[in-house]
């Protein structure tokens, strides 16, 4: 009998050009993402090249990344200064609107801790 790995939130998965079409973005922005270490890919190697892979976790992250940035025009060192507040100031009230929102979300999303402490 084969066994399967289960497959969660947190498994890598999909790869750039999925998520980049997912979000409306280009893979160019994702990796500007990954170099400015808003978030954190799994690369796997195959052969000769080395791919990014995201898991469902890291897409929830970016949409919350996606609409700072469109729809709220926050910069990339904007939202790194809002995320390290955050997290050295966990019990911080947060505003009552949408980025407010957007703020908790990435809070509780596994990814806050270990992007933020890359800054």
């Amino acid at each position: 009998m084969v066994r399967r790995k289960k497959l969660g939130k947190d498994t890598p998965m999909l790869t750039t050009a999925i998520v980049a079409e997912m979000l409306g973005i280009t893979p160019d922005r994702l990796r500007t993402y990954d170099s400015e270490k808003l978030i954190h890919t799994h690369r796997v190697k195959t052969g000769q090249i080395q791919k990014r892979l995201y898991t469902e976790n890291d897409l929830e992250w970016l949409l919350c990344l996606r609409s700072l940035v469109k729809d709220h025009k926050m910069s990339i060192s904007s939202i790194k200064i809002l995320l390290q507040i955050l997290s050295l100031n966990p019990s911080m009230v947060l505003p009552k609107n949408e980025i407010g929102g957007i703020l908790y979300d990435m809070s509780q999303n596994p990814n806050f801790k270990p992007v933020v402490k890359n800054f």
